[in-house]
């Protein structure tokens, strides 16, 4: 990585508003080994190899040597109190009008995430303050594999491919007509997502993205959220507000999207189940203990629902000889959704590169406006 070189005004003075594995990987670009350790960062990248010179690296220009201030996570920062930051850097929060004037030195808000919903852009404006909302690779990767799955499953893919490889067709019954010969494994109950329902349990982020994918291949989506969205922005992304019972009564699909909050913890478990369709499938990409695992064995093995596709587990990684392996309705993914971890990097490299730009005048990247 090449970071420009920018003289930078002094005092500088960054403010992490939230704490998550990303902004963990932030606050040691900017700080370096002390309240997040070289072992902490080693760890989070394995079992991938990874140079964590390069992160510390991304943070060049924004050091303390170089006159930057990282406000600790030890400080317990209320920013509505005021502060004397020059950068705000977030994932999950609310940037309102109060929170712009107690800061008034605010140059830059930043947030890891593409969506300015939380954000008055107006207030942001009026002031001078740069916003940029960077879109995430690691959030398409993530809706995108929930896609995957539902595919795979109602394409019955991996029965598909080993009916193929191990030569499983009936012989009897099967005559090709100058070389061609549709389907001749057999495989029933075929589907894709064309005209079927997707409902989506939590609308933020990857939620959004992958009701948008949903919607490119011809389905309805159905959505269930803490908050409903206001009618406008339903209308902008082609979704349909539902309670979870007429949601999970409808949907050909099941898509889990909330947020790992402790409140979540076996979210989805028995009556979840019984209220899908038979003919459903249930699919998991966000964390796997929000899901009653009993509970959904249960409905696997007795017909309740069709199947699932899950890349997030109760355990990880799964102990040897599962239950679960030997289902042929599930399809399973070793919580790789969101591709390499390295992406990360990619991500903070990005948004320091912005704080960088900001300080010396120049455009930043992903710039949002009201």
């Amino acid at each position: 990585m090449t970071v420009e070189k920018y003289a930078m005004p002094a005092p500088i003075t960054i403010a992490i508003l939230d704490d998550d594995h990303v902004i963990r990987m932030a606050r040691y670009a900017l700080g370096g080994p002390g309240e997040i350790t070289d072992q902490w960062v080693r760890d989070f990248f394995l079992p991938e190899d990874m140079d964590i010179g390069r992160v510390y690296a991304a943070g060049n220009g924004l050091h303390e040597a170089d006159g930057v201030t990282l406000i600790p996570m030890s400080a317990k920062l209320d920013v509505r109190a005021g502060s004397d930051a020059s950068i705000l850097i977030f994932r999950r929060g609310v940037i309102d009008a109060a929170l712009l004037a107690a800061n008034p030195k605010l140059k830059l808000i930043q947030r890891i995430g593409a969506r300015p919903d939380a954000i008055d852009l107006k207030a942001a404006a009026a002031r001078g303050v740069k916003v940029s909302c960077l879109p995430r690779k690691t959030m398409q990767y993530t809706a995108e594999h929930a896609i995957l799955l539902m595919l795979a499953l109602s394409k019955h893919l991996i029965e598909a491919d080993d009916a193929v490889r191990h030569d499983r067709w009936d012989r009897a019954r099967v005559h090709p007509e100058n070389g061609v010969a549709y389907n001749y494994a057999g495989i029933p109950n075929l589907g894709g997502l064309f005209n079927k329902t997707v409902g989506i349990i939590g609308l933020g982020e990857v939620g959004s993205l992958a009701a948008g994918m949903a919607r490119g291949f011809g389905a309805r989506v159905l959505y269930a959220n803490r908050n409903r969205l206001p009618v406008e922005q339903e209308q902008r992304l082609g979704v349909e507000y539902a309670a979870v019972p007429k949601l999970l009564a409808e949907a050909d699909f099941v898509s889990m999207h909330a947020n790992n909050l402790p409140e979540n913890k076996g979210l989805i478990g028995e009556a979840t189940f019984a209220q899908m369709k038979k003919t459903a499938y249930f699919i998991n990409t966000s964390r796997g203990r929000m899901v009653d695992e009993d509970a959904l064995y249960t409905a696997l093995t007795t017909g309740v629902i069709a199947g699932a596709g899950l890349d997030v587990h109760y355990e990880e990684p799964r102990p040897l000889s599962d239950r679960y392996a030997k289902l042929r309705n599930v399809i399973m993914t070793p919580h790789l959704a969101g591709g390499s971890r390295t992406g990360i990097v990619d991500e903070i490299e990005t948004i320091l590169d912005n704080c960088r730009a900001v300080l010396a005048g120049k455009p930043i990247k992903y710039q949002v406006s009201a």
